[in-house]
This record gives C-alpha cells, structure tokens and sequence, in this order.
C-alpha cells in the first residue's frame, strides 16, 4: 500500500503528463480506476505516458494495463509507463509478463517547503526568469531538445512545447517555466507544476556545453524559493540514482522507488 505522500508525488506528476490535454485536443487522456493514458499525438516516449493509479496485486489486472500498452504498441507509438512501486507485490513481474522492459528507477521526493532554506548564489551575468511568451517557449524546448542531440526525441520536444505557444489560456497558476540565460544565451531550464496540493519541481536541465558552473545547482534553488511563494507545504520532485544526495543536502527525503517501463521493442 503506498503511502500518502507517494500519493501526492503522483498525482503532482499526473497533472503534469495530463495538463495540456485540458486545453487542447491534440493531447488524448483517457482515465480509468486503473490507470491514466495520455497519448500526445507524437511518436515520443517523453510524452505518451501510462500512469498506474494502483499497484497490480492479481494477473487479472496486468490483462487491463496490457490494453493499454496495446494502443500505443499497435499503433507503434513509443510510450512509458510510470509505476510507482513499493517492492512488496508482484508489480514488476506482471508488468515484464506483458512485455514490457524496465528502462530507468526514479526515486520520488518530498520535502515540506517551510523548512526548506535555499542557497541564495549569486552567478555573475546569470538571470533566472519565469517565461512569459512564445519565444521563450521555445528557447525553453531547444534547452530540453539539446539533452537528445540530434534523435528524433528531440524534435518531438520542439513539438510537443510548440503545443505552449498555442494555448493562450493555459492558466499559469499550474505551470510555470523558468530560463537560465547567461550572456544573452539560454542555457538552464526548471518548471514548477502546481495542483491542488503541492508543487513538484521538474525539467532541470543545462546545456551540456555549460555544465559544471553551478547553472543546475542555482536553478534549483531559485525554483524552490519561487515555490515557497504559493499557498502550499508540499514540495515534490523525482530524482536519478545519480542525483537523489543533490536533494537530500537540501532537505528533500526519499518516498519510494518509480520505475518507467518502455514498449518500443514491441514493435521496432
């Protein structure tokens, strides 16, 4: 049984993946007592995701998220499942049975926003700021695009924020997204997604060719101090094997485990 601080880190996550869907059909989320499926549109497993509302405790369940992995695989869309897991049920073996692969392990995080205490650094000729129009939209997703290189990913996350750009009356009291600019150059993105709940902190990320000059590191801090100006305690986030002792200096604890499962052998 999960906790109800991992549920809160889902649900902060769930309104992430399904956000866009509520201002533009281009984005399909269909819900069930079982799981959440959000088909962007695009053949991107950043962006076409399955959500396990619960864990599978029976074989006759793993036959109802196998329908759902079903729709992405016949139509050869790449997707992940995002399950989050407790290590005590047979979740993993189900989810393998149907034939799935597990791609990564995200560990889910939860500090309360009270008592965090942010370094305030102080970069020289480095301005964070909340985006506010369409070009910077899309500096926003060259910054994530970059992380891909030259794949086809990258180009679904230009897509994919394009959807931004159209949507004039996506309220921004959910989302907020947040540049890093540097000599007149965007190199850092962070967003804060906000529910009714918590906000959950995600989308940290450099250009590779300014890492290790603490762009990351003073993002992140500036994202917690934006987010201790909303009417909120609960602060979420997911965080790599490789970086949950980043998060946990600052206060952040670790919930459970989220394992990402990927269908794109299924039909490759």
């Amino acid at each position: 049984m999960l906790s109800s601080l991992s549920n809160i880190i889902r649900d902060n996550f769930i309104h992430k993946v399904t956000l866009l869907g509520k201002y533009t059909d281009k984005i399909n989320v269909s819900e069930t007592q079982d799981y959440i499926r959000v088909d962007s549109g695009l053949p991107s497993d950043t962006f076409n995701n399955i959500v396990l509302l619960k864990q599978i405790a029976q074989q006759s369940k793993s036959t109802i998220i196998q329908e759902a992995v079903h729709y992405f695989t016949q139509k050869k869309l790449p997707m992940a499942l995002w399950s989050w897991e407790d290590g005590i049920d047979n979740t993993v073996e189900y989810l393998q049975d149907i034939g799935l692969k597990k791609a990564e392990t995200n560990i889910a995080m939860y500090a309360n926003l009270h008592t965090l205490l942010p370094s305030i650094n102080y970069l020289e000729e480095y301005i964070m700021t909340e985006v506010s129009s369409s070009k910077e939209i899309e500096q926003y997703a060259e910054v994530l695009a970059s992380l891909f290189g030259d794949s086809e990913e990258a180009t679904q996350v230009r897509a994919y924020y394009k959807y931004l750009t159209e949507l004039p009356s996506l309220h921004h009291t959910e989302i907020k997204l947040y540049i890093g600019v540097f000599r007149n150059e965007v190199v850092s993105t962070g967003s804060l997604l906000i529910n009714n709940n918590s906000v959950g902190i995600y989308d940290i990320a450099t250009r590779q060719e300014f890492r290790g000059k603490g762009f990351g590191s003073a993002m992140f801090n500036f994202l917690i101090t934006e987010a201790q100006k909303l009417n909120t305690s609960h602060c979420v986030l997911q965080a790599s094997t490789d970086g949950i002792n980043i998060y946990k200096k600052s206060g952040f604890e670790s919930i459970c485990n989220v394992n990402v499962y990927e269908n794109r052998h299924l039909f490759e």
